[in-house]
């Protein structure tokens, strides 16, 4: 089974502002949330491998310390 994306004829949704400044995560280095917070890679991948927090679509998602 294959799928096919097709960029949209349409223009993009304008990107909403964010309230606080934003922070560009490093490709490999760090973890970001849901909510756009930057988890340290070594909290991350503690609490990755404690089973207190997963990554879904490459966001992590869970309890860190």
């Amino acid at each position: 089974m294959y799928l096919l994306v097709y960029p949209s004829l349409t223009t993009p949704p304008r990107a909403k502002t964010a309230s606080q400044p934003s922070r560009q995560a490093a490709v490999g280095v760090d973890f970001v949330t849901p909510d756009g917070i930057i988890v340290p890679r070594a909290a991350g991948e503690a609490a990755l491998l404690g089973h207190t927090a997963v990554l879904i679509g490459g966001l992590l998602v869970g309890f860190w310390s």
